[in-house]
């Protein structure tokens, strides 16, 4: 399914001139040889691009369109007019003489085979190349002297005559275009049928396209597809890579550039902990990833007003308008979420879905994080924000929770599933973890209880133990909700908010020292904060003094039981402990409004 995805996506990124055709491909060239019309060189000049990489300019590159270089792993291949030194010049660093010449002899074939036949002068310049070229004593050329360190560099180079690339010429590109479609001219091709896209008699790939772009993956590229032994010795092919499994050289070559087009995206392709993630609409419209992305929370999307837009036309099943472009919610919309693995890349998870059923997951998810909050808070919490709630500011990135989780959140999210519990746990362990007194200043300082903790939270509350906590935990502060775990929770603000009231100004309150054994043991705390609220009631004036007492009173009446026994629980279960921080939390944000009124 993620295969045949692609080859469709690759399909019509092609028809609308994003990738290149069958058969083409982008490769990364530095120089181009530059020759005359009787095939003698008479240039090696620079094809690199300069660039601003912070505050310097740096040369790069030129990514071209070129014949489809060939995949290798070892022995020797040539690629169609774009090669590096060894192929096209003869000449390498790695001190094997033998096997550069066969690599410039193969070259020498290969431009043979495809353009023998060809009448333009930029080919017979090509093969009269080939044909005079001394590969033995290139070293000593001058051309090459001077440019020996780019050339020893692994750079690629592109055939140059007359002014133009040789890729440009129509008769040359015929003429590879010819030969491409059958089966690379190869007498040992495997033919059999593609099970990406079911033709029969198809050139079937042993090896798979490189994909580029997965953070943490090799920079070269890594393989999506790949065989290894013993994995591929079975089904009666001992030794046939490929076969077990067979995927058309065309349907591999389509995926591949699909796939390293959607990474190549900033845009739109995102980073979750260790997990890279790519999503695109059926018919390749960035429309449908822009909608995507705002609803992620992410700031290069849509604002809060088209997306709230986009998302009530959703819910209706009508198409919206998203740049210009009509979305509609049946558009089939995919989302893959790929990780690295040694050599290889590892699929976190795979999703198709239409896109208006993904939004409303998405919108369900953001209703579930809806949370009283200061008017300086972003309305809509972009996924990375919960992640990093879980972590430690100062531990290191490739050790952090969020790494681990972030591809499971991910998908819980999309599909309207269960948040994984290990996310509720190491965010509640930041909780109890935290010492704002302590924790400083800079960047890395860490609030106890904040937004983006309280929001998720209330959403796991509300997901995962939803029979319990539905109609108690909501937006605001619920003054109807009895649950003693998050009373006790609000009594914890009141009791701090007294003694913020009796001692102005003091560096460090109740919260620093009681809260995570209030919130754990209740029954062992409470008797003695309400000792210490005595205390402080008696330095307030009668006014305050007799608000307070009223406000503790409403409280205690939600947790004194008159037919049990003590009235404090011992212990507070984990999803209990949660309701005690939303109780403390969402009562606080009440006190601070309270005072914003006032003023």
């Amino acid at each position: 399914m993620i295969l045949q995805s692609l080859v469709h996506l690759y399909d019509e990124l092609s028809r609308q001139g994003k990738v290149a055709r069958e058969g083409w491909g982008i490769a990364k060239v530095s120089h181009r040889l530059v020759l005359d019309e009787e095939g003698g060189l008479i240039g090696i000049v620079s094809a690199r691009k300069k660039v601003l990489r912070g505050k310097k300019e740096k040369e790069i590159p030129s990514d071209m369109m070129v014949p489809l270089p060939v995949i290798r792993a070892s022995g020797v291949k040539a690629n169609f007019l774009c090669d590096n030194s060894s192929y096209l010049l003869g000449v390498d660093n790695k001190g094997k003489p033998e096997r550069t010449k066969e690599c410039f002899e193969a070259a020498r074939a290969l431009h043979h085979q495809i353009l023998d036949g060809c009448h333009s002068a930029e080919a017979r310049a090509i093969l009269s190349y080939f044909d005079h070229w001394d590969a033995a004593g290139a070293r000593d050329n001058p051309l090459v002297q001077t440019n020996l360190e780019d050339i020893l560099g692994g750079s690629n180079f592109l055939f140059h005559v007359g002014n133009k690339d040789v890729s440009d010429i129509p008769e040359i590109r015929d003429a590879w275009e010819r030969y491409y479609r059958s089966g690379s001219g190869e007498e040992d091709t495997i033919k059999g049928q593609c099970l990406i896209t079911g033709k029969k008699d198809m050139p079937i790939a042993t090896l798979h396209p490189k994909i580029k772009g997965v953070l943490g993956a090799q920079s070269s590229g890594a393989n999506l597809v790949s065989f290894n032994a013993p994995a591929f010795c079975s089904y009666g092919y001992d030794g046939e890579q490929g076969q077990n499994a067979p995927v058309s050289e065309e349907a591999a070559n389509a995926y591949g550039a699909a796939l390293n087009f959607l990474l190549a995206d900033r845009t739109h392709a995102k980073v979750m902990g260790d997990t890279t993630v790519v999503y695109w609409s059926e018919h390749g419209e960035e429309a449908y990833q822009d909608g995507f992305l705002g609803m992620m929370g992410d700031e290069g999307g849509l604002t809060d007003e088209e997306l709230d837009d986009v998302l009530a036309h959703m819910k209706e099943g009508r198409s919206s308008d998203i740049g210009g472009i009509s979305v509609s919610p049946d558009e089939p919309f995919y989302i893959l979420g790929l990780a690295p693995n040694a050599a290889r890349i590892s699929v976190r998870f795979f999703l198709r879905n239409t896109f208006g059923d993904i939004l409303k997951n998405l919108a369900a998810h953001e209703e579930r994080m809806k949370i009283v909050h200061s008017s300086l808070e972003k309305e809509r919490i972009p996924l990375y924000w919960i992640l990093k709630a879980m972590d430690n500011p100062d531990c290191r990135k490739e050790s952090a929770p969020s790494t681990f989780w972030a591809g499971k959140l991910t998908n819980a999210i999309l599909i309207n599933g269960y948040y994984p519990e290990a996310v509720y746990k190491n965010i509640m362990r930041r909780v109890f973890l935290c010492h704002e007194k302590s924790s400083g200043g800079g960047k890395n300082k860490e609030k106890k209880i904040d937004y983006i903790k309280a929001s998720f939270i209330k959403a796991y509350l509300l997901k995962n133990c939803g029979m319990k906590w539905e109609g108690k935990i909501q937006m605001a502060v619920n003054e109807n909700c009895n649950d003693i775990s998050y009373v006790l929770g609000r009594l914890f603000s009141v009791l701090e908010n007294i003694q913020l009231s009796a001692n102005h100004g003091i560096n460090s309150t109740i919260k620093d020292r009681y809260f995570n054994s209030a919130c754990a043991t209740p029954a062992a705390v409470f008797p003695l904060l309400w000792k210490l609220t005595n205390a402080h009631l008696g330095k307030l004036d009668q006014p305050k003094a007799a608000y307070f007492k009223k406000k503790l009173g409403m409280l205690m009446d939600k947790i004194a039981m008159p037919d049990t026994g003590t009235p404090l629980p011992h212990r507070l279960t984990l999803d209990e402990q949660g309701a005690f921080v939303l109780g403390y939390y969402q009562e606080t944000q009440a006190r601070y409004a309270g005072k914003k009124e006032e003023k």
